[in-house]
């Protein structure tokens, strides 16, 4: 392959986890401590 069409990959890959993948994980964890941190009241721990 073409050096060139390595580094084009390299920055595509590393657009698409800057831009979709990593604020996707982000949002998922923050929706799992949301539903734990609820308590049987439906209110939230602590307020």
């Amino acid at each position: 392959m073409d050096s060139s069409v390595i580094i084009t990959t390299i920055f595509v890959g590393a657009g698409l986890l800057a831009y979709v993948v990593i604020p996707g994980l982000i949002l998922m964890w923050d929706r799992v401590l949301d539903a734990g941190g609820k308590n049987e009241e439906g209110g939230r721990k602590g307020a």
